[in-house]
């Protein structure tokens, strides 16, 4: 059994994982693209798995009311960036005020159904050109809603996952962005009959897509995804299955779509994933398959091809020890384009954590991401990568300090389409 980990610890860590969460949001990693449920693999399944509410260690919750436990903070965040608008012609450089607040619920209602949320709200405020974010409300992509129900062998969830975003690097197709706010939501239930040996899932997820800007009106859409999985525990530390998934995207265009218009779609996934540990310390998860969409042109004739491609993914957990753990994920799949059909992206992404010494925590991460566009007028291949890192001080028991650094590059066969960014910020968070 692993030692018992003191309060101090706990607080150390919220600090780290806070940290490493700014520094990612800026990298795209949670963006409203990683929310689309018109994706390959365990599809919904990953989408019904908790972010943030349920990583909130017991000893932080500061409320209790009966048997509900809640956490409330607020932040205060400036930032510099030297390429708001994500251009290699014309980049924008402005400083970036985000005041947040935050609510963590958990209610354990009875020993088997569990209802967690939790909230982050707030609003960036550009200096020099407030026009630039749409002076726009914005919902944390850490946000999500999560009700657990037992019954008997059924464990059911419903989740919910909501966003507001004006950081134009959540797209990976996207640049030139020069006034960007998109709103988006995945919402479903999943259902996993547990047999000890044998798991069945089954599931629904849906996404809406929607733009707070006429700019970008065109990558409105609705995406419904069914999904299921059936796996067999073939040794103590391996498990292996099968998955697939049905997925339809309807983009809404209004009668009189523009150049840019993008096409509805029919897709199906299946393939093959297992999972498992090789040590206490490190767990894996991956699978292989292949994909298949069916676009309708009739919404742009000019964008053309369906995509038929495998699709494998692989992520390592590993904690080395109660003070360092890091993470590396990487993939293939036909993703969702702003630009084209779908965009054949690789992704390869990894990120620490690391508690220094006592109250000083350390965060940050490295990505490669390469994609290709299908055929279409504003096609592209493009390269892009990047890396930050967060360094954080507990300065009370409530008061949190940290400061942060990304850089993103992305090379692309659109000589516009290309940019270079990079951030520098602070930020003081309070616990009540």
């Amino acid at each position: 059994m692993p030692p018992k980990l003191s309060n101090r610890f706990y607080e150390s860590r919220l600090a780290l994982v806070f940290v490493a969460m700014t520094g990612l949001l800026f990298m795209g990693v949670y963006s409203a693209d990683a929310q689309d449920v018109a994706r390959p693999s365990l599809g919904g399944q990953r989408a019904a798995t908790p972010l943030a509410a349920s990583s909130i260690p017991a000893s932080r919750y500061n409320v209790k009311v009966g048997p509900v436990k809640m956490l409330f903070s607020a932040s205060m965040g400036t930032a510099y960036n030297s390429n708001v608008n994500v251009s290699n012609d014309n980049p924008i450089a402005d400083m970036v005020l985000t005041p947040r607040v935050g609510v963590g619920v958990y209610w354990p209602i009875t020993k088997t159904n569990k209802l967690r949320f939790n909230i982050e709200a707030g609003y960036d405020y550009y200096v020099n050109q407030p026009e630039l974010g749409n002076e726009t409300f914005v919902i944390g992509p850490s946000t999500e809603f999560f009700f657990n129900l037992g019954i008997g062998d059924v464990l059911i969830t419903l989740f919910d996952r909501p966003s507001i975003t004006v950081n134009p690097v959540d797209n990976v197709t996207l640049s030139n962005a020069q006034n960007y706010a998109m709103f988006s939501n995945t919402a479903g239930i999943d259902v996993v009959w547990d047999l000890n040996d044998v798991q069945l899932g089954i599931g629904y997820s849906n996404l809406m897509n929607y733009s707070l800007v006429d700019e970008f009106n065109y990558l409105n859409r609705v995406s419904n995804q069914l999904y299921a999985n059936a796996s067999l525990l073939v040794l103590p530390y391996l498990r292996t299955g099968l998955e697939g998934s049905a997925t339809t995207t309807i983009y809404q265009q209004g009668s009189s779509p523009g150049a840019n218009a993008l096409n509805n779609s029919v897709g199906y996934t299946g393939g093959l994933f297992a999972q498992g540990n090789v040590s206490r310390y490190l767990d894996w998860i991956g699978g292989v398959g292949w994909q298949l969409t069916d676009f309708n042109e009739s919404n742009n004739p000019l964008n053309t091809g369906n995509a038929s491609n495998p699709y494998f993914y692989l992520t390592l957990d590993n904690t080395l020890n109660r003070d360092f753990s890091h993470r590396l994920t990487t993939g293939f799949e036909a993703a969702p384009s702003s630009e084209s059909n779908f965009v054949d992206l690789f992704f390869i992404r990894y990120g620490f954590n690391w508690l220094l010494i006592r109250d000083w925590s350390l965060g940050g991460g490295l990505f490669y991401e390469r994609g290709g566009d299908s055929p279409g007028p504003q096609s592209e291949d493009f390269n892009r990568y990047g890396a930050n890192l967060g360094l954080s001080y507990m300065l009370t028991k409530n008061w949190l300090l940290g400061a942060y650094y990304t850089i993103i590059n992305k090379d692309s066969s659109v000589s516009q389409d290309a940019y270079f960014q990079q951030v520098i910020g602070i930020n003081v968070t309070y616990n009540f």
